[in-house]
């Protein structure tokens, strides 16, 4: 993607939305995986914006019309098949890393936008967790407020997770990988709580399509 390209495409969101981060930490000194909660189809073009050679995927369904798949792919976005089990899109992201490159990766541990205060944790999927763990990358959670046009959004950034402990022998132990999952919401209810503070002002309230209303199991 030209640098002219990519200029205009942060111009744009980045007027269009209006976000402001907190505790963010410094991204340029190695590779990280941030995990944001997913509110919104605007979350990836958000992220994307404010943060430098970032990797993103997004369902095959967000392809399905050629100008997007054409605009995604010039971002460097990466489409995944959610109904497909073959790991696949797994090892695409762990070969992203393998070049020892200082890179960001972005994925949604929810998996679909839903509401992060009302998942039950079969909601929170293993592939973040699986990759972080698997490629020795550290996990960083982040709330995101729901993104409006024009209206100020909140970004907080949370420590980073090592996952180390789930690849001790060098082959992922699933079982392990559940208690990050469980520590990485309670991460993002504890910065949505730092959000509240930082503004003194509530987390606007969540506005869903019908389909996203009831991804909570």
């Amino acid at each position: 993607m030209s640098k002219a390209f990519k200029k205009f495409g942060k111009f744009i969101i980045g007027n269009l939305y209006r976000v402001k981060e907190y505790n963010k930490p410094d991204l340029s000194n190695g590779s990280y995986i941030l995990c944001p909660n997913h509110v919104s189809d605007a979350d990836g073009p958000v992220m994307w914006t404010h943060n430098d050679n970032i990797r993103i995927l997004a369902k095959k369904e967000c392809f399905q019309n050629k100008l997007m798949a054409k605009f995604l792919t010039s971002l460097d976005v990466v489409k995944i098949d959610r109904d497909r089990h073959n790991g696949v899109e797994l090892l695409e992201a762990l070969d992203y890393f393998k070049d020892g490159e200082k890179k960001l990766f972005m994925l949604f541990p929810q998996g679909t936008i839903s509401d992060i205060n009302k998942n039950k944790l079969s909601r929170i999927k293993s592939g973040a967790f699986f990759i972080a763990a698997k490629a020795g990358v550290p996990i960083i959670p982040v709330f995101l407020e729901q993104p409006r046009p024009f209206k100020r959004t909140r970004v907080v950034y949370g420590e980073p997770m090592d996952l180390s402990e789930a690849n001790a022998d060098k082959k992922v132990n699933k079982e392990e990988l559940e208690k990050y999952r469980i520590q990485w919401q309670q991460e993002i209810f504890k910065l949505q709580e730092m959000a509240v503070k930082f503004e003194n002002r509530p987390i606007r309230k969540l506005k869903l399509k019908p389909k996203h209303q009831n991804n909570n199991e």
